[in-house]
């Protein structure tokens, strides 16, 4: 689905962007805040707005779901009664399948994000060009200088070279930094003077600002288009240089001579051309002589600046990561709780169950439920296990032969028990009649994310959601073969429904999303997570594909197997998806799973 890829990484860049900007607003005010302190504070700020355009915060809001995922409470089983997986697949065998990513349409706007992105490309290695050559002409220069004697230089704790080109003093190298001194600087200096530009490179090499140059320059480098990026360029340096020039002062070095040693390197060097060497004449010169001469003592941060910082950063950290956490019950609502545990609840006074030859769906088939009994007709192990667990078809991990075994069940339910109680009378029943054993696991599987498309969904409000009891969702047979229509009453007003040739057509006048998500989920075969952030209800018309599952297994009784991609154009669930307004977005997502680690093929004796 590279067209769906693209233009899901097209608005999330546009996300990621917006946020970055928004950071670097907030880290302004702060360095407004910390005008009065020392420059150093307000250059780690600054290099904190740079460096949160690597880390978008959705990185850290999936840690936040992670966290929720694994240690979160046990979200409740979805309001969206199991009625609509069943009716949408009651006949066919199961199979597990998982739709290719080609079903997607291509979206109108796939191809002038394709075009930014080559875009971007080219200018993104323009940058890297020129910042490579500007590179191998310092690097050059600093190969071909000569080492001045140790016994002199020992003391700096630095490597020291020199040579004739006229390159302002400055420290180059990461790791290995190596300070490099013009040859005719020398002559042109005072020992005074001289002694103020060491100690001002000296506190670049022991800061690591190459190091935190370098970081910026890759972010130039992939956010070139952003003027934002280059303008935080230029303030780095200038804090950087005003740091740099406040621990010289500090040192108890005259103004006086530190200026006129900077001036001095003005007249006889060049700047260098390269942002991570860091020189001595960067940034605005005139402000910062201005600066040295007034030689402003800039104040320590007071404990109530630390406290203010500890918590700007730990909000940034920690804020994205409670986001995602307060999100994850929201996301596991699409995937229900699974018990495994002891069966618990009432049990059918009486049950029958009698194994079906798959030779077809008999008239029977399907499932019949009024106040006292339920009638089962030709439903394999698998969709028994599917209902009385409350599952959706990627939730069951089990024996492929599961789906191949069909039983008819006939079973009374015992007195006060009511139809919304089947789940646990099923489980009662799969654990002593078929011998049943499960355990329960959550597994990262392929997914959807259910999201609002830009301009907004497509559909109608619907009706207020009514309080009606759980037992009032009930479902009628009225057809006997596939190509006849369904009907049931439910608590989504659904006033249309049938299913011709495998192809289902509903229409609902209060559909919550929760149920949308539900229903895509049982024709993808994958799981689709509700991120739309729309509540209530809403009326919509949905003509959707047979499901995976339906689909592949009419293709095993003698057929090809058939995918998405062999839906006609504008009939796949994303063309119906994108009418409603909205969009399926490819994720992976930790799922909670059934998986079954026995059932016997043959129940006992009824």
């Amino acid at each position: 689905m590279p067209c769906e890829l693209l233009t899901s990484l097209g608005r999330q860049v546009g996300d990621h962007l917006w946020q970055s900007t928004l950071f670097a607003a907030a880290v302004g005010i702060l360095t407004l805040a910390m005008k009065a302190n020392q420059a150093r504070v307000r250059y780690w700020l600054w290099l904190a707005a740079s460096l949160k355009f690597l880390v978008p915060f959705s990185f850290l809001t999936v840690i936040g779901l992670r966290l929720a995922s694994r240690f979160g409470p046990t979200a409740p089983t979805p309001r969206v009664s199991f009625v609509m997986d069943q009716i949408a697949r009651p006949f066919a065998p199961l199979q597990h399948a998982v739709p290719t990513a080609a079903a997607a349409p291509a979206p109108s706007g796939a191809f002038p994000l394709a075009a930014l992105l080559l875009l971007w490309s080219f200018g993104c290695a323009a940058v890297l060009l020129y910042s490579w050559q500007r590179w191998r002409r310092v690097r050059a220069i600093v190969k071909a200088s000569t080492a001045l004697p140790a016994d002199r230089w020992r003391a700096l704790g630095i490597r020291v070279v020199s040579s004739p080109a006229a390159l302002e003093p400055g420290v180059f190298g990461i790791f290995r930094p190596v300070l490099y001194l013009p040859a005719e600087i020398a002559s042109r200096l005072s020992d005074a003077e001289l002694d103020a530009i060491l100690a001002h490179e000296l506190c670049h090499a022991r800061c690591r600002d190459n190091l935190t140059a370098a970081m910026h320059m890759i972010v130039e480098a992939l956010f070139w288009f952003h003027p934002l990026v280059w303008w935080l360029g230029a303030r780095l340096i200038a804090e950087r240089e005003r740091a740099c020039d406040e621990e010289v002062l500090r040192q108890g070095i005259e103004p006086q001579v530190y200026a006129e040693g900077i001036l001095q390197v003005c007249t006889v060097c060049l700047k260098s051309p390269l942002a991570c060497v860091a020189g001595v004449t960067g940034s605005s010169l005139k402000k910062r002589i201005e600066e040295i001469m007034t030689h402003r003592i800039a104040a320590r941060l007071s404990s109530r600046r630390k406290l203010l910082l500890a918590g700007a950063a730990l909000l940034a950290v920690v804020g994205p990561v409670l986001i995602g956490v307060m999100s994850g019950p929201r996301l596991r609502a699409q995937s229900p709780a699974i018990d495994f545990g002891k069966p618990s609840g009432p049990k059918f006074e009486v049950a029958s169950v009698k194994p079906v030859p798959l030779t077809g769906p008999p008239p029977n088939a399907g499932i019949k439920i009024d106040a006292a009994r339920v009638d089962i007709g030709y439903w394999s192990i698998e969709q028994l296990i599917m209902r009385a667990y409350g599952l959706l078809a990627y939730q069951l991990s089990g024996p492929d032969w599961m789906s191949n075994f069909r039983f008819d069940v006939a079973a009374k339910f015992p007195e006060g028990a009511t139809p919304h109680q089947l789940p646990q009378m099923l489980q009662w029943l799969l654990a002593e009649r078929f011998g049943l054993v499960v355990h329960g696991e959550t597994r990262d599987l392929p997914s959807f994310a259910l999201v609002v498309e830009t301009g907004g969904p497509k559909m109608k409000a619907g009706e207020p959601d009514a309080d009606v009891p759980a037992e009032a969702t009930r479902i009628e047979r009225v057809g006997r073969t596939l190509d006849k229509c369904w009907s049931y009453d439910d608590t989504f007003g659904i006033t249309a429904f049938s299913i011709v040739g495998g192809n289902m057509h509903l229409e609902v006048k209060k559909l919550p999303m929760d149920a949308l998500a539900q229903l895509l989920a049982d024709r993808l075969g994958a799981p689709v997570i509700d991120m739309t952030g729309l509540e209530g209800n809403y009326q919509a018309t949905l003509d959707l594909p047979p499901s995976f599952r339906a689909l592949n297994a009419a293709a095993g009784a003698g057929g090809d197997a058939l995918t998405m991609a062999s839906d006609p154009p504008g009939s796949s669930v994303f063309s119906m998806v994108k009418r409603l307004g909205l969009r399926l977005e490819p994720r992976k997502t930790p799922i909670a799973v059934l998986v079954v680690d026995h059932v016997e093929r043959v129940p006992t004796e009824n």
